[in-house]
């Protein structure tokens, strides 16, 4: 993921990205905690419904400009996911949660299934970091149920990762590595850091299971005979869709 690297002089100095910046507010929006696909074939749970670099976007929008309609003098900007913002870390300090051994953002109500916004504004909003303990303790369930062995306590290498293998990586995987790799059935994206993680099962405990979109396909023989086209035009418009073809075809295989 070179563009992280590319992009490093704006996530330190956030004024790059938005010169009169002065404030900034986050927002989490949780989703569904459920899993989603069947016993064969898995799905990151953040992957079932609309693409929230869309839909959180539009809704932000639409509420800051409301606000300038309110505050003529407010200038802003949003970031969903698309800027070089790190919204992990302000999220923490502006207290939506803390920063897990998963390395996600934990939420002490809602747990990690949380999509995160950013909004940069030019006013002084008068209320300083108020981060929240780390509250993970002595537990280690997630650091366990990675079968790559890819986290240490608040440490991920991303090579290792499969989500970063399954959604991020393009290109076929170093030789030998789908067949070293227990994927336990993920073919875009990996929850399972999340899934055993005890604010996760406590939210879904509360919370109702959300229906299964449809262009999430869980038939093995489907998914193979699918066409170059037939792919596109099933994950268009979705965040599924940042899977190109060959790399879809790729997981499909190390899952097989």
């Amino acid at each position: 993921m070179g563009y992280l690297q590319r992009g490093l002089d704006r996530r330190m100095d956030p004024t790059i990205v938005f010169p009169p910046l002065r404030s900034v507010i986050t927002i989490a929006r949780p989703y569904s905690p459920h899993p989603v696909g069947d016993s064969k074939v898995r799905y990151a749970r953040y992957l079932n419904g609309e693409d929230y670099h869309d839909s959180m976007k539009d809704d932000l929008e639409r509420t800051f400009s409301g606000f300038k309609a309110e505050i003529p003098e407010l200038e802003y900007k949003v970031c969903v996911d698309t800027s070089a913002v790190l919204e992990r870390s302000w999220a923490a300090l502006t207290g939506l949660g803390w920063i897990g051994k998963n390395t996600l953002l934990i939420h002490p109500q809602y747990g990690s299934f949380l999509f995160l916004g950013v909004v940069f504004t030019n006013l002084t909003l008068e209320q300083g970091p108020t981060p929240l303990k780390d509250y993970c303790g002595n537990c280690t369930r997630c650091l366990s149920a990675c079968p790559t062995q890819a986290l240490k306590p608040h440490d991920l290498e991303a090579r290792r990762c499969i989500s970063y293998l399954t959604l991020e990586k393009r290109g076929e995987w170093e030789e030998g590595l789908a067949e070293k790799i227990d994927t336990r059935g993920f073919i875009a994206g990996c929850d399972l850091c999340q899934e055993v993680c005890p604010y996760n099962t406590k939210a879904a405990r509360y919370t109702p299971p959300k229906e299964q979109a449809p262009y999430l396909k869980t038939d093995l023989e489907a998914l193979l005979n699918e066409t170059e086209e037939e792919y596109r035009n099933r994950v268009r418009g979705t965040a599924l869709s940042r899977v190109k073809y060959a790399d879809f075809r790729r997981n499909l295989k190390a899952i097989l």
